[in-house]
């Protein structure tokens, strides 16, 4: 008998030393706390011996108390099962409420049934959790596009804007790389730099043609943030937030049609024509890439808007327009320079490739029918860039060309 007394004292011994050292909160109880360690005590914020006064269920909310008295008692009755709560609501003495997971059984404690709980403290992570939800909740209302990826390019989360923008869905885009969204406006070398930007762990911004699944196009103002492990070493995720930036890129090209474009006959108009000289003339410097310079005005337009009205004029003027277009090179520069005359830039001509394309499209107009209706012949004055020269003595010189082809008695080409 004095044996058995030991080992049940050497046993009681051992779990208070462990009990008394341990980080969570443990207890004995049947009416009342039998026992409880120094972790429960701050946890509650009363000290032992206050506990040992107070019922289990007098640090529940009210409501609850009657769910708590009940189940003490069928474990006081020796009924043997195991309880585990989540999500407790424990009422401290300075009457804060503190998130706690509680696990308990069933015991014999001095010869009677008792319940043996473990108590821990969750409140950080329920608040991470409401935190997380409150987080992913705003992911899903946002208007913007976002999703996230893993390291290998695999969508692991997308909201719902996502899915409205490019009218897949959700099962359709987990799993998948982000080029289910390509385009193909794009070069493989903006891609290469995206994602060498973003496995360095550096934020990377552009933006981004896209398609839908209807195969529309959509310009999408994009932001990849990569996520990195807690040491912020190896990058983990990324995140993509992407804002629909179309109507303002096609309202944004629209004005720069209306300021570039002559609106009659929809050709680039002086202003653009003077961007596409600097750009050769800024090559002939750096590499002496030749090129020419042709004017071409109308002969007796006056004379077919007195004869016509206007609105044959402007039609003429579209179809010669579309026309010269079409029989110049896509390498080559074309505006109408004002009124009745255009302006061509030939990319590297020198002056017989010149002469020889001018007189070509001479006599192409003269022996074609615009539009199946008129008749028009046109003189063109060429020139070509020389060393020294200046935007303005260039289109002078051919100017003056033109005029010499037209005192010549016109439908021809003169150079100079």
């Amino acid at each position: 008998m004095q044996a058995c007394v030991e080992l049940i004292q050497e046993s009681e011994d051992k779990f208070r030393k462990i009990a008394e050292n341990s980080l969570v909160g443990m207890f004995i109880y049947n009416d009342y706390f039998l026992y409880v360690n120094d972790a429960f005590c701050k946890m509650t914020g009363y000290t032992a011996a206050e506990l040992l006064k107070m019922h289990p269920w007098d640090l529940v909310e009210e409501q609850d108390k009657n769910v708590f008295q009940e189940l003490i008692q069928r474990r006081l009755q020796g009924e043997m099962f195991s309880f585990v709560h989540n999500d407790s609501l424990m009422v401290r003495k300075d009457r804060d409420r503190l998130n706690v997971k509680v696990s308990a059984e069933t015991i014999k404690y001095k010869g009677k049934y008792a319940g043996i709980g473990v108590t821990m403290d969750i409140s950080d992570i329920v608040k991470k959790n409401e935190m997380i939800k409150v987080l992913m909740q705003a992911l899903s209302q946002s208007d913007d596009i976002i999703f996230i990826t893993d390291v290998q390019g695999s969508i692991i989360h997308a909201n719902d804007a996502l899915i409205k923008k490019y009218g897949y869905t959700l099962e359709e885009v987990i799993g998948q790389q982000p080029s289910i969204f390509s385009s193909h406006q794009h070069e493989k070398s903006f891609y290469a730099h995206l994602w060498e930007t973003i496995l360095r762990g550096d934020n990377y911004n552009a933006v981004i043609i896209n398609q839908k699944k209807d195969a529309s196009l959509v310009y999408v103002d994009t932001k990849i943030t990569p996520v990195k492990d807690e040491k912020r070493e190896i990058v983990s995720y990324f995140v993509t937030t992407a804002r629909d930036i179309t109507k303002r890129v096609e309202a944004e090209e629209k004005l720069r049609q209306q300021a570039t474009m002559d609106p009659l006959t929809q050709v680039a108009n002086r202003y653009q024509f003077e961007l596409y000289f600097d750009d050769f003339i800024a090559r002939f410097q750096r590499k002496d890439h030749p090129f020419a310079i042709l004017i071409l005005d109308i002969d007796h337009f006056k004379n077919l808007n007195d004869e016509h009205g206007h609105l044959v004029g402007d039609e003429v003027l579209k179809a010669l327009s579309q026309f010269i277009l079409q029989n110049i090179r896509s390498i080559d520069k074309f505006a109408r320079w004002g009124g009745e005359e255009f302006i061509i830039l030939l990319d590297g001509a020198l002056e017989h490739e010149a002469m020889h394309t001018a007189e070509k499209l001479n006599k192409a107009i003269a022996t074609t029918r615009l539009n199946d209706l008129y008749c028009i012949t046109v003189s063109i004055g060429v020139t070509v860039y020389r060393q020294n020269d200046t935007k303005q003595r260039a289109i002078e010189r051919a100017d003056m060309a033109l005029y010499a082809a037209k005192d010549l008695g016109r439908n021809r080409v003169v150079f100079n």
